[in-house]
């Protein structure tokens, strides 16, 4: 089950990765990223490099991020074989 990246070719790094899962949920959940940079705490300009790549994101960037999705930072990160939005959690 693999993910395309922005540019059409197929995601080959974790990190590729977790930018492809951010972009399809801020997409599903009509997030901006006016909206990302409020909750990392910086400046639009800022929060466009590091949505783009052209600087890292934290791992705290990244847990604020899963957190305002309700998600955990696992779930940013990891191919899934299903959306994000239809998964349950099961309770023993």
């Amino acid at each position: 089950n693999q993910q395309r990246n922005e540019k059409g070719g197929w995601v080959t790094s974790e990190t590729e990765l977790m930018r492809a899962n951010l972009r399809g949920e801020m997409a599903r959940r009509n997030v901006t990223q006016e909206d990302i940079a409020k909750t990392i705490g910086c400046e639009r300009p800022l929060a466009n490099k590091k949505l783009t790549g052209k600087k890292d994101l934290t791992v705290s960037d990244l847990e604020r991020i899963a957190d305002m999705f309700g998600m955990t930072l696992f779930q940013l990160t990891t191919v899934l074989p299903q959306p994000i939005d239809s998964i349950t959690q099961f309770k023993a």
